[in-house]
């Protein structure tokens, strides 16, 4: 195991003047701050020391390896380099191909990632056992429930990502609430989009979510409908922003963004409920940027960086940070009635079936 925590003392004038200068803006640097012991603290974390800061000014900027909506990504990067002055740039494919990638450069030592974020039990148990994740302590200040720790620090709960539907409201007149209205007998073929079951995490515990909750008979039904299949939630959004189709499940940060950028679309939490994804996040091997790497675990784990994230739609690790928004109005509590997770050991008790029912239910090949 490497050890990531030793940092040469020297002076910080020269990155506290650049920190100062960062988080003077509106936002989140608002509440960021660099302290009398040059420390970093934001909405009263402490986020880097001294030592961190002086070794990450010298750095060449994070790079985040990640399965998440690349759009969402990049606003959330955004605001960590707003609050800390600090660069960041990432590399986004789908969880599946995410591994692939990761597990191919980390064999050959030539990992590019600094941090890696991704979901799904089974790719992140191959991260795992490959060795791609190293541990990473975080500050005193950041309090996390033992649930959101895995792996003695590997890796840790990132956020919870829910998973709706959403329909573009310039195409469909009446008002959908329900999973039961994505059927044959209101949308003809091609009009619903659907992701690939096998691309990530989210998309195992939306078929165990339908076959649980909704039922085979009614997944039927929505395979009857002959839909299109997508290789990843974005493009997905994107087409029914574009009115390619006029309806589909998604994930809730992905619509959000959407919406919030004027797409012509409705965000539906279902009436029967919707699956929680855990999305985790963890420092990869041999970074090149560690300082930074560190420093952007302890943001995203903290008040701001989880406000970040919840403002973008997702659950923060902490319900006191608040629920994020669908549309205009406001999800429920995360531990409301109908908001449906599951353990590892389920996750990967049905996978296998439940990838193969959906397979053959929507004869998908590809």
């Amino acid at each position: 195991m490497k050890n990531r925590k030793s940092y040469p003392r020297a002076a910080i004038v020269a990155s506290t003047a650049l920190l100062l200068a960062a988080c003077g803006g509106g936002g989140g640097g608002e509440d960021a701050e660099v302290n009398d012991d040059g420390e970093l603290v934001v909405d009263g974390r402490t986020i880097a020391t001294a030592d961190q800061l002086e070794q990450a000014e010298g750095e060449s900027g994070l790079v985040l390896y990640t399965g998440s909506g690349e759009t969402g990504e990049r606003q959330l990067l955004e605001q960590f380099t707003e609050d800390t002055g600090l660069s960041a740039d990432l590399v986004r494919l789908v969880p599946n191909r995410l591994t692939e990638r990761i597990l191919s450069e980390h064999g050959s030592d030539q990992l590019g990632a600094d941090v890696i974020r991704i979901d799904g039990w089974d790719l992140i148990e191959q991260l795992v056992e490959d060795g791609a994740f190293v541990e990473h302590e975080v500050p005193d200040s950041i309090e996390l429930p033992d649930e959101a720790i895995h792996e003695g620090g590997q890796y840790f709960m990132s956020y919870n990502r829910p998973y709706v539907f959403a329909y573009n409201n310039q195409l469909v007149d009446d008002e959908l609430t329900s999973w039961a209205d994505l059927g044959p007998d209101s949308f003809g073929p091609g009009e619903i989009g659907v992701t690939n079951v096998n691309v990530a995490g989210s998309t195992h515990l939306l078929q165990r979510f339908h076959l649980d909750v909704m039922g085979e008979e009614w997944l039927a039904g929505l395979a009857d409908t002959d839909p299109r299949i997508f290789d990843s939630a974005s493009p997905l959004t994107d087409s029914l922003a574009r009115g390619e189709i006029r309806a589909g499940a998604v994930p809730l940060t992905v619509a959000q963004v959407a919406y919030n950028d004027g797409a012509p679309i409705t965000i539906v939490a279902p009436e029967e409920g919707f699956p929680v994804n855990e999305y985790v996040v963890g420092l990869a091997d041999g970074g090149q940027s560690p300082a930074t790497a560190e420093i952007f675990m302890n943001w995203t784990l903290s008040t701001a960086g989880q406000a970040a994230a919840t403002e973008i739609g997702d659950y923060p690790i902490n319900p006191e940070v608040g629920a994020p928004s669908r549309g205009d109005d406001t999800m429920p509590a995360l531990d409301s009635e109908g908001i449906y997770r599951v353990t590892l050991e389920e996750y990967l008790e049905h996978l296998e079936a439940d990838t193969q029912t959906w397979l053959e239910l929507f004869e998908y090949t590809g």
